[in-house]
C-alpha cells in the first residue's frame, strides 16, 4: 500500500512540474514606475471643467 502511495506521488509531482506551462529560465517582469503624484491637490467645490450657466441652472432654460 505505501508503495502505491510513493509511485502516485512520485508520478503526480512529475507531471505538475512538467504540466505547469512555463517554459525558459524565469525572470522578473519590467514594473513601470509609479505616477508622480500631483504637486498642488485639486481644489475642493469646484468643478472643473467648469459649466456654463445654463447648464447650473435647469429652471431657466425652460423659460
Amino acid at each position: 500500500m505505501i508503495a502505491i502511495l510513493k509511485r502516485t506521488l512520485g508520478i503526480s509531482f512529475l507531471i505538475s512540474l512538467v504540466g505547469c506551462g512555463v517554459r525558459g529560465p524565469l525572470y522578473l517582469p519590467n514594473v513601470p514606475p509609479a505616477p508622480i503624484p500631483p504637486a498642488e491637490s485639486e481644489p475642493k467645490g469646484k468643478l472643473y471643467p467648469p459649466q456654463s450657466p445654463a447648464a447650473t441652472n435647469p429652471t431657466s432654460a425652460k423659460q
